[in-house]
């Protein structure tokens, strides 16, 4: 609040145009606070959105290092199995052979 606002029966008749000027000061102050607010507030959610990104970062690098261990588990298993066994195997890349020969040849 101005001074000249305070003691009204004092104040002089204002000139439109020095009217116009302090409610264009006004408003250029009250542009300056939201705009400092805003930068304020998106520093935080920038802030807060980094710090999510960071956990998500993290579970997805766990869940992926327990995910390749079981994949190399099984891998292992797999081996010994075929070690153990081969028929299997062959059969299983003889039909895979034999269907793309089939397929390919359909094609034709």
């Amino acid at each position: 609040m101005r001074l000249e606002d305070m003691f009204t029966s004092r104040r002089r008749n204002d000139d439109p145009l020095e009217m116009l000027a302090a409610q264009i000061g006004d408003l250029r102050r009250q542009t300056r606070d939201i705009s400092r607010a805003l930068s304020h507030n998106a520093g935080d959610v920038a802030g807060d959105l980094g710090e999510l990104m960071t956990d998500w970062g993290r579970d997805a690098a766990r869940q992926g290092a327990w995910l390749a261990g079981a994949a190399s588990r099984k891998a292992v298993q797999g081996a010994r199995a075929v070690q153990r066994d081969p028929v299997p195997l062959l059969a299983v890349l003889g039909t895979a052979v034999l269907l793309t020969s089939l397929l390919s040849s359909r094609r034709r």
